[in-house]
């Protein structure tokens, strides 16, 4: 049973785990120079499709590879070593361990990983991800039963198999390999097994650090767990670990933005300077196909509060004229897809089929634009 707040009802993992700070980051109250961001879950998605269109070529590697490092490094905090030590393999074989053990203590161990690894698909349900279940390899009395997961109506496919990616080499400490397939309507089926990582992508991939700058943005929040109130607002499906918004009928969930980051860094160096551009083009075809116009009034205000909610930065100068719009986003993140929404939300303002939009990103965090509409 997921334990929820007696007022807004948002799970008690989220208003305890998460704070929704007032400089536009949402920072994880265990570890406050990491962040998360709470944001429309087919975004993203979309977004990786559209590059592939662009490209020409398959991404999915580089998205699973960057998100399996993210989640990673999540449970590496969420579980202290003692515990992931159970099945840890860096020491010696896990294979070897199992067959040494005694029928009680092989039954000690897959009863406490039965534990951890529904504890893992709580969050999953919290943030939502989807409604994930234990595999039918438990049922079966099989060896290694949480390398195999099941989820229904899943925040992303991709995401979804370097997750449990990520999830399964914290515990074993070795390098694993995924796969996953669709087995029925929004069903899906990954499966963990030892393998090597790509070295060179390995090598490469690296998260952008900067200290948070303060700021002065204010939420209306629940007088009794402190969540945004906006937040809460949402409809959050527990049972089927969906999180909604309302307005708009789009999914949302809570995950970590420097894997998405990471994919657009090593696209960008495998590929060539081409991608961040493409990046921005694929999310803005995807925002003017799929947004509308009833969330965005070119108010700054209103703007910075749906910027920071999301946990994307804050939004510290927001100027305009008929032909152009200027702004500065601080502690920013996901810049690149900020860029191509920022692009298509003016161009649907203006009602113009097109624009340019020019940026930079600073060392400290600041992202800078211009777009500038053709008319």
């Amino acid at each position: 049973m997921v334990e929820v707040c007696a007022k807004c009802g948002v799970p008690v993992m989220v208003s305890t785990g998460l704070n929704w700070e007032n400089n536009g980051v949402i920072s994880l109250a265990a570890s406050p120079r990491n962040r998360m961001v709470f944001f429309e879950s087919e975004t993203m998605d979309r977004i990786f499709g559209g590059i592939e269109e662009l490209i020409g070529m398959p991404i999915e590697h580089i998205v699973i590879e960057s998100r399996c490092r993210e989640t990673k490094r999540y449970i590496e905090r969420a579980f202290p070593p003692e515990v992931r030590k159970l099945i840890d393999s860096k020491e010696s074989s896990l294979e070897e361990r199992i067959e040494r053990m005694t029928p009680e203590e092989k039954e000690t161990l897959y009863a406490t990983m039965r534990v951890i690894t529904q504890s893992i698909n709580d969050i999953a349900r919290n943030y939502g991800y989807g409604d994930q279940r234990l595999g039918e390899l438990w049922e079966r009395g099989a060896d290694y039963p949480w390398r195999i997961q099941e989820i229904h109506n899943p925040y992303s496919a991709l995401f979804f198999a370097a997750d449990n990616l990520g999830s399964v080499e914290a515990f074993e400490g070795i390098d694993m390999q995924v796969k996953y397939e669709r087995t029925g309507d929004n069903t899906y089926r990954t499966e963990v097994y030892p393998g090597d990582h790509s070295l060179e992508l390995k090598g490469r991939l690296k998260r952008r650090r900067y200290d948070f700058k303060p700021g002065d943005i204010t939420y209306d929040r629940c007088t009794e767990c402190g969540i945004p109130l906006t937040v809460a607002g949402r409809e959050w499906d527990l049972d089927r670990g969906t999180i909604t918004d309302q307005e708009t009928g789009r999914r949302m969930a809570i995950f970590g933005p420097f894997s998405v980051d990471s994919i657009c860094d090593d696209l960008e160096a495998e590929l060539g300077d081409a991608i961040p551009a493409t990046v921005i083009e694929a999310t803005r075809r995807y925002i003017r196909t799929a947004w509308s116009l009833d969330r965005w009034n070119r108010d700054g205000l209103t703007f910075q509060q749906m910027i920071a909610v999301r946990g994307l930065g804050n939004l510290v100068s927001f100027e305009g004229d008929r032909d152009r719009l200027d702004m500065t986003i601080e502690n920013s993140c996901l810049h690149l897809p900020m860029v191509g929404a920022v692009q298509a939300l003016v161009e649907m303002a203006y009602r113009v089929d097109s624009s340019t939009v020019t940026w930079d990103l600073s060392e400290d965090g600041d992202l800078n634009l211009t777009v500038t509409v053709n008319r």
